[in-house]
């Protein structure tokens, strides 16, 4: 196959690769901010359409250029489980350090025939598309859902982890929005268990829970928690049943899982003052593991205390992820899709900010730092103080108007918020007894006559399931 780099060249130092990308990433970050601004709201057909094309496009651009983890350790991890073992403990140490689920389906994609650096964004791509749609649902009202699709659609986070990389994430993400869509929709064991799957591909989206968790009646928790545990332990019970190999050994793999230290935030600050090394291990590294550990304890802590009563799940998990980047050692280039579903369904301005800067940090890593390895030990200084840019940006970007004081029906702790009619001009007041609520209307002019009144609703449901999927921290602070 004809790659970008096998035409002529442009710079005697720059691949082609370099440039082709930087023009794709340029033109979809004006796309991304004009359709934000605009309110673009094309059908999710055309959406996806445009998506498709993006992605397509940066697979055979990145041709030739997949980060080594993609193009290699998934690549031998699909390998071993073909021949019946387990990637966890056959591979080296911080190679592959998650359930086999993901392997199953780097398998198949072997399987298919295809040279790996397609075939390995197989299962990247289709699910970043479904994320498209998904997001036009979770979007609530339909023309803002719509607009929320397309800004995922020319993302460049979003299509630079997917189809550059080839990473993990879309595959997670997909399933854990789908789990809030259930959520919303009044299938709490049908959300666990999507939530469960989004775990087993990989282990960082447990941070998805307590947002889950919120979206649910408290009653109603335990469906959701036995969905969330059944499914890893079903890929975990592989192990010893299937793969026959050693169950002890691959906890050991699972617990014993480190991020990569000195790239970011605080801890890359600190390796370019020569206080931390760089990587999995080495001097100062430990350290810093420990002490972003104990700071992501805190910072989770607070912000669960500061939002759970008071904003939905879709706010409060932007606001955990947004956190963990302020105060995390260990971090991948990938990691920077995580929050990009749940700050888009927030649409703010500041969030569009975050994302479009944690599109130029990620561009830089993929166009530079992998490509040209001249310019790497320079951009080992440059990725570290560009990070706090981001993570000042992300900071900026947390929810601040949160709901009203929590009711039945509006929100109380663990209940679904049952958003207000749009364009209702009516005010709805909520007893904490939940057994009546009146609805005032407000005074209007109707054409020479006034009319004011008050209709008593019906008795509401002690735990009502929602009957939307409208964001209703939208539908309150748009």
């Amino acid at each position: 196959m004809v790659t970008v780099d096998d035409l002529p060249r442009l710079s005697g130092a720059v691949p082609n690769y370099t440039w082709a990308l930087g023009v794709l990433v340029a033109v979809c970050s004006v796309l991304f901010v004009v359709a934000y601004l605009r309110h673009w709201a094309p059908r999710v057909a055309a959406s996806i359409g445009v998506a498709v094309l993006v992605r397509v496009v940066v697979v055979w651009v990145a041709f030739g250029q997949t980060p080594r983890d993609v193009a290699s350790y998934f690549r031998v991890a699909g390998e071993l489980l073909l021949r019946g073992a387990d990637p966890m403990t056959h591979m080296p140490q911080f190679r592959w350090n998650f359930l086999p689920f993901m392997p199953i389906i780097f398998g198949a994609e072997l399987k298919t025939g295809i040279n790996w650096e397609i075939s390995g964004k197989i299962a990247p791509v289709i699910a970043d598309l479904v994320l498209v749609v998904l997001l036009a649902r979770l979007g609530g009202r339909e023309h803002q859902g719509r607009n929320v699709a397309l800004l995922y659609a020319v993302c460049p986070v979003a299509f630079l982890v997917t189809a550059v990389h080839g990473q993990v994430e879309p595959i997670a993400l997909a399933f854990g929005v789908a789990g809030y869509l259930a959520a919303r929709g009044g299938r709490p064991g049908v959300a666990g268990a999507l939530l469960g799957l989004a775990i087993a591909a990989k282990t960082w989206p447990a941070v998805l829970l307590p947002g889950l968790l919120r979206e649910i009646p408290w009653r109603r928790w335990w469906r959701a928690l036995a969905g969330v545990a059944a499914v890893p332990l079903l890929f975990l019970l592989m192990v010893p049943f299937v793969l026959h190999d050693s169950l002890r050994a691959a906890i050991d793999t699972l617990t014993g899982y480190r991020s990569f230290v000195g790239r970011w935030g605080w801890a890359g600050i600190a390796h370019v003052w020569d206080v931390v090394d760089l990587g999995y291990a080495g001097p100062g590294v430990d350290t810093a593991q420990r002490v972003g550990t104990l700071l992501t304890a805190v910072a989770v802590l607070g912000v669960l205390a500061l939002l759970w009563k008071r904003a939905d799940g879709v706010a409060l998990t932007g606001g955990l992820m947004l956190v963990f980047f302020a105060v995390t050692a260990g971090f991948g280039i990938q990691y920077l899709l995580w929050p990009v579903p749940f700050v888009l369904l927030l649409r703010r301005l500041s969030g569009i900010v975050y994302v479009t800067l944690a599109g130029v940090y990620s561009a830089l890593f993929y166009m530079f730092y992998e490509a040209v390895p001249d310019v790497r030990d320079a951009m080992n200084v440059v990725l570290p103080a560009a990070s706090l840019v981001v993570i000042v940006a992300g900071l900026a970007a947390l929810p601040r108007r949160l709901h009203a004081p929590p009711g039945p029906g509006s929100g109380g702790p663990g209940q679904p918020r049952i958003p207000a009619q749009a364009g209702a001009p009516a005010a709805v007041r909520s007893h904490d007894s939940g057994s009546s609520a009146t609805i005032t209307s407000a005074v209007r002019n109707t054409g020479g006559g006034h009319f004011r009144g008050s209709v008593p609703a019906t008795r509401a449901p002690r735990h009502p399931r929602p009957t939307s999927t409208t964001n209703p921290y939208l539908e309150i602070h748009q």
